[in-house]
């Protein structure tokens, strides 16, 4: 059992980035079923830069989410990027320490 992450940025041709989307799938398989804290850790991280978006914002981002999925597509402003940002440094900080239960995969679009 393995949760994958993917972060999906585009690169403009003036060379600037951001993140579309994450997709977030699986379960880490850590620990027990209510006692797996990688997974737990990995949603409190995705729920929270969702919740933020919306509350620091202003605006709700669409995404989908059911038991081991989220699909988040992520709109173009500062503030949201920057959140997404942390989502990502989060992901790829927890991916390094348990790499074992958890992959970040950064998928880059160039316009």
């Amino acid at each position: 059992m393995m949760i994958r992450a993917q972060v999906f940025e585009i690169v403009a041709p003036d060379a600037t980035t951001r993140i579309a989307r994450f997709l977030i799938e699986g379960h880490a398989g850590s620990g027990e079923y209510g006692r797996d804290v990688v997974c737990a850790a990995v949603s409190a991280l995705a729920i929270n830069f969702v919740n933020s978006v919306e509350a620091l914002c202003g605006h709700e981002l669409w995404h989908e989410a059911r038991n081991g999925y989220l699909d988040v597509r992520v709109t173009e402003d500062e503030p949201t990027q920057w959140l997404a940002k942390s989502l990502r440094v989060g992901l790829v900080g927890m991916a390094k320490e348990h790499a074992r239960y958890l992959r970040v995969q950064e998928n880059t679009v160039t316009m």
